[in-house]
């Protein structure tokens, strides 16, 4: 669930930062446009660049080929391609050693029509992987924190469509609208940042989100979409959106894909919506993030986990199922010290809390803390040295349930062999940059309680990621 960082980046960058329900949604989008107001004010003003522009710059291996001043940018048209690829091994710990290797080759085009075409505050995104290898978290029995971010959904096959949307911009960049095959992540509780990091926790967006809600569509799936972004004031922004509940997303071979568009496993909508304060603090205008929001999921036939024990006929367990799922969060990143001139170069400071149902979802909880320092050596500017504390709590209602099914000789719910509880990850790596759109990385981390089981040996890994942009 996870892209490589600079397309990542680049979507997010470009995208700034039914039924009843979707009464509800079309209220608040009209709040929305009340409350950007008239006139506009300039649109340098503002905290993230959501005007149909170009796409923001990337260091690429063979020169900006693409920049404004070229023929396809002086045309609005902005072509990407990245390869990545991320090897772990845990050299202790886990129910086996071992090591694999994942890959993702990346294609990224954006298109800004307002320049190609003169049609004022349009612009258009796609993004297309390939990607192949295997998980060493699967390796050494952890089902629930991937250690390697790119390995899972869109493999195995040779074309996978990540999102065709497209976007339009008004009031300055005051309000953007988008809408087509897109995913939650890209515009809500996620940041740039967040990829700094191999393990999949983290990157994109906190792993309690997507697996916590399938309608918390993450990279690199999509569902049919719409969402508005607005600026009440220029550091303060409002996003919300409606996004099509596919059930079908990974369990179904059909969509993967990416391709397969119909509606035949659709079993509602999820409805975000996200508040966040985006300052530049003091002389250095040291830049921040402060974001809370919300997620409700409006499919009907969640099931309990103690349904399980209610049909094999366990006295005391009744089936039940319920409509509509609720999610929170509360995210924030600050600069704490400039060391260059970049967005990224400086000591951030990052933590987060994400908070599930845990009546019909394994991570009940997910809390997070790190730190990035990029630029602390003046003679490699964009260098950077990353840790991250990573701690995710099973929901009590399955392991209540597993525990039952221990006591009785059950197979265990979830896939586990043992009681799941809770698991802490920390991840440590260095981000060489080698060359001009190379950048390589080190990385270790060390798994606490594998799959959230006591039974699971603590695991310790060591990693290594590279990436180069074209």
């Amino acid at each position: 669930m996870a892209m490589t960082a600079t397309t990542r980046t680049s979507a997010k960058a470009i995208s700034a930062a039914a039924g009843k329900t979707g009464s509800a949604t079309l209220l608040l989008a009209a709040g929305l446009l009340a409350a950007v107001g008239l006139p506009s004010r300039a649109k340098a003003q503002y905290a993230t660049p959501t005007q149909a522009i170009d796409a923001p710059p990337v260091e690429r291996l063979f020169g900006d080929w693409d920049d404004p001043q070229s023929t396809l940018g002086s045309r609005g048209i902005n072509v990407q391609l990245d390869a990545l690829t991320e090897f772990a091994g845990n050299v202790s710990g886990g129910v086996k050693q071992g090591a694999t290797f994942s890959s993702q080759i990346g294609f990224n085009n954006d298109i800004n029509w307002e320049r190609l075409a003169g049609i004022t505050g349009l612009s258009t995104h796609i993004i297309i992987v390939n990607r192949s290898g295997s998980s060493d978290s699967t390796l050494f029995g952890d089902n629930l924190l991937p250690v390697q971010e790119i390995y899972g959904s869109g493999g195995d096959v040779a074309v996978h469509l990540v999102s065709a949307y497209a976007q339009e911009t008004l009031y300055d960049g005051r309000l953007d609208f988008s809408a087509g095959r897109m995913n939650v992540e890209n515009d809500f509780a996620s940041s740039s940042l967040y990829c700094n990091f191999m393990n999949n926790e983290l990157c994109g967006d906190p792993k309690a989100l997507p697996g916590g809600d399938i309608g918390h569509s993450a990279y690199p799936d999509a569902a049919w979409g719409a969402r508005v972004h607005a600026f009440p004031t220029p550091d303060i922004y409002i996003t919300t959106g409606v996004y099509q509940v596919n059930q079908g997303t990974y369990s179904d071979a059909n969509f993967r894909t990416g391709f397969k568009f119909d509606d035949s496993q659709t079993s509602g909508v999820y409805l975000p919506v996200e508040i966040a304060w985006v300052p530049k603090l003091g002389p250095d205008q040291l830049p921040g993030h402060y974001k809370i929001g919300f997620g409700y999921d409006s499919s009907s036939g969640y099931k309990d986990f103690a349904n399980v024990l209610a049909s094999d006929g366990v006295p005391g367990y009744v089936a039940r199922t319920r409509t509509g799922n609720t999610q929170v969060w509360a995210l924030v990143d600050q600069m704490l010290v400039r060391q260059g001139p970049g967005g990224d170069q400086g000591i951030i400071a990052l933590a987060g809390f994400i908070d599930n149902d845990p009546n019909h979802t394994e991570y009940a909880q997910q809390y997070f803390a790190g730190v990035i320092d990029r630029g602390f050596w003046a003679a490699r500017p964009q260098d950077a040295i990353n840790f991250l504390f990573n701690y995710v709590t099973i929901s009590g209602v399955l392991g209540k349930v597993e525990a039952a099914e221990q006591t009785l000789g059950l197979p265990l719910s979830n896939g586990a062999t043992g009681i799941q509880t809770h698991e802490t990850i920390l991840e440590l790596n260095y981000d060489i940059h080698v060359f001009r759109g190379v950048h390589m990385q080190p990385d270790f981390q060390y798994v606490f309680r594998p799959n959230a089981q006591s039974n699971i040996k603590d695991a310790a890994v060591f990693g290594f990621r590279a990436n180069v942009q074209f």
